[in-house]
Formats: C-alpha cells, structure tokens, sequence
C-alpha cells in the first residue's frame, strides 16, 4: 500500500494520467478531462479531482516556460482572463455542494456541435474585432464556472481561440499562461474546501511524474505536425471532450 491504495490502483492512476499528458502535450489541453474521464470509473469523484490538482499546475508551469511568456497575450486577452478569474475562484469555493449536471449536459452539447461543424466546414474568416470583444470575455467567463465545478475549463476558451483562428505557436503559448493562472486558484479552493488535504497531496504529487512524461511525449508529436493537422486535432479532442461532458450530465 502506498499513499492508501494498492498497487493496481496506482497504476491505473499512472496510465490514465500520462494518457492525458499526452493529449495536453499536443493540442494543449485534456489532461484533467482525458484522466478524470478514466478515473471515475475506479474512484470517488473528490479524490479524482484531488489528484489532478498539482499535475495541472505542474504541467501548465511546464508548458508556459516551454512555449515562453509573451506580455502582447495579456495585452489581447486580458478581459478574457479576468472574467476567467472571478467565475473560476467564486465557483471553486462551492463546488462541493453543487450539482454541476446541467452545466455540463448544455456546455457538452455546444462543445460538440461546434467541433463537428468546424471538422465539416471550417470558417473561412476569424471573428471580427467587434465579436472578440464581447465574446473573449463570455468564454472566460464560461471557462471559469466550468472550471470551478470539474477542474476542467479549456473548451470554452479553446472554441474562442479555434474562431479567432490563432496560430499554432500563438495558440500554444496563450494556453500555457492562462491555464497556468488559473492553476493558482484551483488549488487555493481544492485546499480550502477540503478536497485537497494532506491525505490527497502527496497522491496529486505521485501523479505529476506520469503527466510530465505524457506532457514530453504529446509535445515531441506536435513539433512534427502542420498547423492544419493541429487544427483537425484539436477538433477532435473538443468533440471527444463534448461527448464525455454528456456523459457526465447523464451519469
């Protein structure tokens, strides 16, 4: 036995987060949503999210160095994360007492049409200035209520990102410091409301080392794809992740 569980456990633990390492080493997310989606099926949904905690800030600190800190990212999207910030740290505090299935059921929903018609027929022109506007704002704002509930809160923004079109490189480097604000307040709440403790932490820094490894793995993958074969990609990660959110406002 080793932090409470058995050796099986532990493994599956291993696999299912070094399987979403890799999935956010490629198209910059899923880590959390590909590894809960796994772990559910084998452990309580409290000491899921336990464990996710710390490789998230792990890798999202990774990925921001990896891909460098770029100030013209605050500049554009600075009410995006702002908005992302107060919804994220003001839902994470209730997050123990809140039944988050209708959330997920209309977000899932959404994710999943606009991945598929994008896959179809893809846009031929980004939003306008105009759009972005109110828009960047709204999918922060989305971001951080789903965040708040399931540790998960990429698709919101990455719809955004997919339909202002930014490039690869630029997508990347967006991701790494917005998700890596947003990792600061996660913790914060999880140890606040008790599902993260000192029971839980030491497990969440176990799984850091099979997170980092898919991290290395998915972004080694990525160095070798063009930015349309990215694009499809992420495409398909969204809609897989728009399904699994079904899922989960169904059971």
């Amino acid at each position: 036995m080793l932090f409470g569980f058995d050796a099986a456990t532990l493994g599956i633990i291993f696999v299912a987060v070094i399987i979403g390492g890799i999935f956010k080493g490629i198209v910059g997310l899923g880590l959390p949503i590909v590894s809960i989606a796994i772990l559910l099926n084998f452990l309580p949904p409290t000491t899921v999210l336990a464990i996710v905690v710390v490789p998230i800030v792990v890798t999202n600190f990774w990925q921001a160095v990896r891909a460098g800190f770029d100030l013209a990212i605050v500049r554009r999207f600075w009410l995006m994360i702002l908005t992302f910030l107060l919804f994220f740290i003001s839902t994470t505090y209730f997050v123990v007492g809140f039944d988050p299935h209708v959330m997920f059921g209309i977000l899932g929903t959404c994710v999943t049409i606009f991945a598929a018609s994008n896959l179809v027929r893809p846009r031929a022109h980004p939003l306008s200035p105009q759009t972005e506007r109110w828009a960047g704002p709204l999918a922060g704002a989305l971001g951080g209520l789903l965040g708040g509930v399931s540790a998960v809160w990429g698709p919101p923004m990455i719809m955004y990102f997919v339909l202002i079109q930014l490039p690869r490189d630029i997508l990347i480097r967006s991701i790494g410091l917005i998700w890596l604000v947003g990792s600061v307040p996660l913790v914060l709440g999880y140890w606040s409301n008790g599902i993260l403790n000192t029971q839980t932490l030491p497990l969440s820094i176990y799984a850091c080392l099979p997170g980092l490894i898919g991290l290395w793995v998915g972004a080694r993958v990525r160095d070798h794809i063009n930015q349309e074969t990215f694009r499809k990609v992420m495409l398909v990660v969204l809609f897989l992740i728009g399904l699994n959110l079904i899922r989960r406002a169904v059971f």
